[in-house]
């Protein structure tokens, strides 16, 4: 693939030229921006220019390690070994820690045969191991939010500041990570938390109590590892965004969106409007949720190619390795019975295709997340046909031919007999 972008942080450029001078943040979204456009034209060594200036710019290291990466791969790309290490060395300084993917980085391929590759690599540490009760249960970023919470309500001018200083700095390597890969706008986070103050403050007394949830993700955790003995155990990360996502995963580890678990028997939903009804889930589903996010972070066996197969294999065989952990799926498939025979059919047919939206958006086509559904019978039909179960699950997640697998699943006559 080419240069491994850690973060996309998209923004009108035209605009914030004007507003360089009064604020780094704004300059280091323009760096990136410019950079991203050189890269695309292949002007490599300009690209790690400005890539490297991004990374200067970060004010977290989330922020720095996105652009040193980049400008990383940009310098390789332009046989410019001493930046490409340059950066490398201020990638690992500030935190790095996904071996793997600097290994298999092609865009840092040129790199392999200098004799400084050893030792950067061997530099990189890993963040996670190999039982679950290494894995640490992270709340510490929720009291922070709050706490910014509480005083930009009585200092809403200040609001953004406040977050920045006493949320987001103050925040987690999980919750920095969530920053640029979920969150990333300050203004629109802002923006949403005050739109939406009854609901967070309603929220408060339910998601301080994540720790009364530990038992049963540590449990579900230790399931795991007796189906998958392979498996690692990374940090868990318990944060508040903007209804971004109820969970994804870091090199740091899993990373919960807490607010879209917050709802509880006694929560009032009275003037809580459409969306919010169908897209927050019951704070109970949580540890359902880390399950699915866990496998994910156990995926580095399965091949990544541009195909609607491949991401509903991706996400599928997650549900449904979750589903055999906790004994539900972490989304909700009701709204496909009675349709299965036709939505099947078209994803059969459109299966080699590079569509990810279509399939994951509800149209009147079918219901929203519908290449997770697919990928969870792919997933289903092949472990119910395997005479190995934990043959089967390794198979799971170290797909390399997902054609191959498709056929050996039998999962179109599994689906024949939906009813």
């Amino acid at each position: 693939m080419n240069c491994n972008r850690l973060f996309s942080i998209g923004r009108n450029g035209a605009l914030w030229i004007l507003l360089l001078v009064f604020s780094p943040a704004i300059a280091q979204v323009f760096e990136t921006q410019k950079a991203d456009s050189l890269y695309r034209a292949k002007s490599f060594i300009e690209a790690g220019k400005y890539y490297q200036k991004s990374g200067d710019l970060g004010w977290m290291k989330a922020l720095k390690k996105n652009g040193y990466y980049n400008a990383a791969c940009s310098f390789a790309l332009a046989h410019d070994t001493e930046k490409a290490f340059e950066n490398l060395n201020l990638l690992v300084s500030n935190g790095y820690a996904n071996k793997a993917q600097l290994e298999a980085d092609q865009d840092l391929a040129t790199l392999h045969t200098d004799a400084r590759w050893p030792k950067l690599i061997n530099a990189v540490k890993r963040r996670f191991g190999d039982s679950p009760h290494n894995a640490k249960f992270i709340t510490a970023d929720l009291a922070n939010f709050y706490r910014a919470f509480d005083l930009a309500l009585k200092d809403s001018a200040k609001a953004k500041t406040i977050f920045r200083k006493e949320y987001f700095v103050k925040g987690s390597d999980g919750l920095q990570d969530f920053f640029v890969t979920k969150i990333r706008d300050e203004d629109q986070f802002v923006k949403t938390i005050f739109k939406y103050k009854d609901f967070y403050a309603k929220a408060r007394h339910t998601v301080l109590q994540t720790t009364a949830i530990k038992g049963p993700v540590y449990k579900n955790a230790a399931v795991f590892e007796d189906l998958y003995p392979q498996a690692v155990f990374p940090d868990v990360y318990f944060l508040i965004g903007k209804f971004n996502s109820n969970g994804t995963i870091s090199d740091n580890g899993l990373l919960i969106g807490t607010e879209q678990m917050s709802k509880t028997p006694d929560t009032d939903t009275s003037n809580w409007n459409a969306w919010q009804r169908e897209w927050i889930m019951d704070f109970s589903h949580i540890p359902v949720t880390v399950a699915h996010e866990l496998v994910h972070f156990n995926q580095d066996g399965m091949k990544r190619e541009n195909s609607l197969l491949c991401y509903a294999m991706i996400e599928g065989s997650a549900e449904f390795v979750a589903a055999l952990i906790t004994g539900e799926t972490d989304g909700d498939y009701t709204a496909f019975k009675g349709r299965e025979q036709q939505i099947w059919q078209d994803f059969k047919n459109e299966r080699q295709q590079d569509l990810y939206s279509e399939w994951i958006q509800a149209s009147d086509k079918r219901p929203r997340n519908a290449l997770y559904w697919a990928g969870y019978l792919i997933s289903k039909a092949y472990y119910e046909n395997a005479s190995d179960k934990k043959q089967a699950i390794y198979d799971l997640l170290h797909i390399q031919d997902y054609e191959a697998f498709y056929q050996k699943s039998q999962v179109e006559t599994f689906v024949k007999a939906i009813n």
